[in-house]
């Protein structure tokens, strides 16, 4: 009886490695390309935790699609019971804690993972493995590897829904393979429609001070200083984009750019040097995130993106101006 089940064992196994093999890295990329429509064509409910560094945040989330487009409420259901309203790209905040509604009209604001839908440009830098099956959420999903080739990016673990193909579970891993920010859905519902009331929010907000992009004339377009760029990239990395503007409690405005290898990004920001506040000199992490400052004559230039710490320094160290002739 024992060399019936040990046989029966090893003959599901060995069926199991003949499938896996036969799942290339092409598919797995075409999967990949259909989770972020998923995300934004499917009506859906669940919660789902976030766990970045030592802390672990808890998610209510209901999203609809329809002929209007997306609209999304997230609801916090551990400390503060903060909302995230969505409506496409009209992002609204809402924090309790300060009595405040902030309003957003540049994008989504979500702590869901995102992968981009066009995936053919990163083959040289990732390679894009089948896992095998497993349950999320009590669904069955495929388990897909994007593993960098090299150690200046991370790589990414993901659970694909196998019916609807969202996505369920990600993992970012850091150049040990080490998971340094999960998401993870523990509950799912999917609807063929939802109704608009249970996009409300629970707080009106009406007596909480409203502030919106609009309010800060800092927002307002500046000239930029296209002199600046890093010298020094990991193979695959390019400039996606670059402006001009404040952060928060920034006295003088900030040059921005952004370099990206199609799925990890490095965000740059070159100031005047403010003798009056800290600034960082040298690495910091935080969770997946991590940066990597340092002073250059009158300026302060800092990299930060969820890449390792010895990429940010590369970036960072080879930031440069060159005067135009």
């Amino acid at each position: 009886m024992k060399r019936v089940v040990v046989f029966l064992l090893l003959s599901i196994n060995f069926a199991s490695a003949s499938a896996m093999e036969k799942i290339t890295s092409d598919t797995v990329r075409e999967w990949l390309s259909r989770v972020s429509r998923a995300g934004e064509t499917l009506n859906y409910e669940g919660t789902f935790v976030y766990r970045h560094g030592d802390q672990m945040e808890a998610v209510h989330v209901i999203h609809k699609s329809d002929s209007k487009g997306e609209r999304e409420r997230m609801v916090s259901l551990n400390g503060v019971a903060r909302e995230v309203i969505r409506n496409n790209d009209k992002v609204i905040c809402i924090l309790p804690d300060n009595r405040s509604v902030v309003v957003d009209n540049h994008g989504p604001e979500t702590k869901l993972p995102s992968i981009p839908s066009d995936l053919s440009q990163i083959g040289e830098y990732y390679d894009f493995v089948f896992e095998g099956y497993e349950r999320v959420a009590s669904r069955q999903a495929r388990r897909v590897m994007i593993r960098p080739r090299d150690n200046f990016r991370y790589g990414y673990r993901l659970w694909i829904d196998d019916a609807f193909e969202l996505l369920l579970r990600s993992e970012l891993l850091d150049t040990k393979g080490n998971a340094i920010e999960q998401i993870m859905f523990t509950d799912l519902r999917l609807y063929e429609s939802l109704d608009e009331q249970r996009l409300k929010p629970n707080i009106s907000g009406t007596e909480y001070t409203w502030v919106t992009d609009k309010d800060d004339k800092r927002n307002a377009p500046m000239p930029m200083d296209d002199g600046w760029q890093a010298r020094k990239l990991p193979k695959g990395f390019m400039m996606s984009h670059r402006n001009m503007h404040h952060l928060p409690d920034n006295r003088m405005p900030v040059e921005h750019l952004v370099y990206t290898d199609g799925l990890a990004w490095v965000s740059i920001y070159i100031e005047k040097l403010d003798t009056e506040k800290d600034i960082l000199q040298g690495s910091s992490t935080m969770g997946a995130v991590n940066a990597y400052g340092r002073i250059m004559g009158d300026y302060h230039v800092t990299a930060v993106g969820e890449v390792p710490p010895s990429t940010v320094k590369l970036i960072s160290d080879s930031v440069n101006h060159q005067q135009k002739p």
